[in-house]
């Protein structure tokens, strides 16, 4: 079950990194404008549909900037150093429990990061836990991304407390490290130093 987590695990941060990181995503205008409030990077393009409208894009993690800006704005410019960690951390963590190195840490940060997202999007801007929960599936879109990062928390700390399980470079460093150990051990023999 471990290599199942890790790898559930690290194709949502793979994906949702590389998002953050390098794919521009539409943002409604009220964004925009807050955005450029912030110093926050917003593109603009002119659509050639029936008629001309102006679309606006950012980086996924200026998104990430906006929440933290809205919820604390005491943090003032660092909010777009702690989306780019984030962003980075999703894609770094991906990558590690993919090949099963450093699991446990890649892990504890996918618990941090998914927890911070369960504060941020699902009680703050969703408001799920402030209403009754047999109506959590009526609102499908904040539903759906409850559970799902609910599922990634509950997946990541099973990794952090079990371990990356069989078929992981940790696994293997271990199980190498054990027996050099235990070939050190029987080169010597009892009562030599």
């Amino acid at each position: 079950m471990p290599l199942f987590s890790r790898f559930v695990i690290a194709a949502a941060m793979l994906t949702a990194g590389w998002v953050n990181c390098f794919v521009f995503v539409e943002i409604t205008p009220e964004q925009a404008s807050s955005m450029q409030r912030f110093d926050l990077h917003v593109q603009e393009h002119e659509t050639l549909d029936d008629e001309t409208q102006v679309e606006q894009t950012t980086r996924g993690l200026n998104q990430i900037a906006l929440l933290l800006h809205n919820q604390w704005p005491q943090l003032g410019g660092w909010s777009t150093l702690l989306a780019w960690s984030a962003a980075a951390l999703e894609l770094i963590a991906g990558v590690l429990l993919l090949v099963g190195l450093f699991s446990r840490l890649s892990a504890f940060v996918v618990c941090i990061i998914m927890g911070m997202a369960l504060y941020l999007v699902s009680c703050k801007i969703n408001g799920m836990f402030s209403m009754n929960p047999f109506d959590w599936p009526l609102q499908r879109g904040a539903f759906a991304q409850l559970f799902t990062e609910m599922c990634l928390f509950v997946l990541a700390l099973g990794i952090v407390s079990g371990g990356p399980g069989l078929l992981s470079i940790d696994r293997f460093q271990a199980a190498k490290h054990y027996d050099s150990n235990l070939s050190s051990k029987k080169g010597t023999k009892k009562g030599e130093v």
